[in-house]
């Protein structure tokens, strides 16, 4: 529909017509002596955004020896007052760019005004855009309708498919821990999927907590002093908590959520508070229709990031959202060293907490406590690890142990770096004299 709209945003760049000439003719394009350059292009490029938090480690860490990078920051009217993200400054070298309609070149194009930036990126004779979060901008959805580099790659920063032909976005780049089998997932996408294996996390993440203390690394305030009375909950009951905002939650987790409470008459819910009262009275509705006790379900507001983590210490167990699950969260949980109950959905977005849990070296029986197959199976995993002391203590000392092999992986960086050689239009010159790639 967008391309009927606005059939001008239908651009190939003629550098990109030039390679597709070449390589339709059956000829073998020359190896390059230079670096491949890449272009990462994200409407949510900012700092202490999640999205930043989960690609920045990786992207720092790539080698400049190899990659020439260039950020650009599609400046969204939500995110106008928020600077680009900090780790886009890590290296001297590498080009940042931050992009916004201008009203007086803009007004007269319409929706189709993102073609001034293509025409401008196509100066860069780019070899790879890397679009982190394509389907969450509005302006980088519409710029990723052009095609402004002979590779150009759709990943998970929202883990949905371009649904661009794959002549103009021909990757889509994910997890295997995270990822149904490459055949029945290949089913999802419009780009061809590839793969990080499952051997290894899948970014170089970063701690959200300052090392050796209880102070959070995002607003850099204590939590540790934090108890359930900074917050009205009872000492006496069981704390379910999912602090997911609701758009993430459909009335199949209402049922997950609204079980659990009713099986454990100790259970208290806690939830994160709609965006609107309008949206609010819907949440509320619902809950109370999936059979809620409504006199045991609290709400909160969005919380500064250190009593967001507070949270995490006090409540009893988490729950993991449903159907699209958590992500930067499941990692603080896990970093925190606590029990989060979760059901494998269908779909990426809601399959991350079960590739972390399954990559970062748990044992089978924490394993076993932690991952549902089934509505039912979520529900009573949740209320035996409420009130089973002893398993819990056991759960949460496996996780925290185990929470050191989620951050900070180089051998990430290094999948990321092979994946990045395995499917750029050309090959290095020095990089085929080494006969092959993975010595790199």
């Amino acid at each position: 529909m967008s391309k009927k709209g606005w059939p001008a945003l239908s651009y190939t760049a003629d550098f990109v017509k030039e390679y597709d000439a070449i390589k339709d003719s059956g000829d073998e394009h020359p190896c390059i002596n230079r670096k491949i350059r890449l272009a990462v292009i994200s409407g949510v490029l900012t700092e202490g955004h999640s999205n930043s938090e989960s690609f920045g480690g990786m992207l720092s860490h790539l080698d400049r020896n190899i990659f020439e990078v260039t950020y650009l920051l599609l400046v969204e009217p939500t995110y106008a007052h928020q600077g680009i993200a900090h780790f886009t400054k890590s290296h001297p070298q590498d080009k940042v760019y931050s992009w916004a309609k201008n009203e007086h070149l803009d007004a007269a194009n319409g929706g189709a005004w993102p073609l001034r930036w293509g025409k401008d990126i196509e100066k860069w004779e780019l070899d790879i855009i890397l679009y982190p979060d394509l389907t969450m901008s509005n302006l980088a959805r519409r710029l990723g309708m052009m095609r402004l580099a002979p590779v150009q790659v759709n990943t998970n920063g929202h883990p949905v498919t371009s649904g661009h032909d794959r002549s103009v976005i021909q990757y889509f780049i994910a997890w295997e821990a995270a990822e149904l089998p490459l055949e029945e997932a290949q089913n999802h996408y419009t780009e061809e999927l590839k793969l990080i294996p499952s051997n290894c996390v899948y970014q170089y993440y970063k701690r959200r907590i300052v090392p050796g203390s209880q102070m959070s690394r995002m607003d850099f305030q204590q939590f540790g002093h934090l108890t359930r009375s900074d917050f009205d909950l009872p000492d006496d009951k069981n704390i379910y908590l999912s602090m997911q905002k609701p758009f993430k939650i459909t009335t199949e987790f209402d049922k997950l959520a609204c079980g659990i409470i009713k099986k454990d008459q100790d259970g208290l819910l806690v939830l994160h508070r709609a965006d609107s009262q309008a949206n609010q009275n819907v949440f509320e509705g619902r809950l109370a229709k999936a059979g809620c006790d409504m006199s045991r379900v609290k709400f909160f507001d969005q919380q500064p990031h250190h009593r967001l983590l507070a949270l995490y210490k006090e409540a009893t167990v988490i729950l993991d959202s449903y159907p699209a699950g958590g992500d930067t969260t499941t990692r603080e949980v896990i970093e925190m060293g606590k029990a989060l109950v979760t059901l494998p959905a269908r779909l990426l977005g809601g399959r991350w907490t079960v590739g972390y849990l399954n990559s970062i070296g748990l044992k089978e029986a924490t394993k076993k406590a932690l991952i549902a197959s089934n509505a039912e199976e979520y529900i009573n995993l949740a209320v035996t690890l409420a009130n089973d002391i002893e398993l819990r203590k056991y759960v949460e000392a496996d996780i925290l142990a185990s929470s050191s092999n989620l951050f900070e992986q180089q051998k990430a960086v290094d999948e990321w770096q092979k994946m990045l050689l395995e499917i750029s239009p050309y090959q290095r010159c020095q990089d085929t004299q080494l006969g092959n790639k993975d010595e790199l």
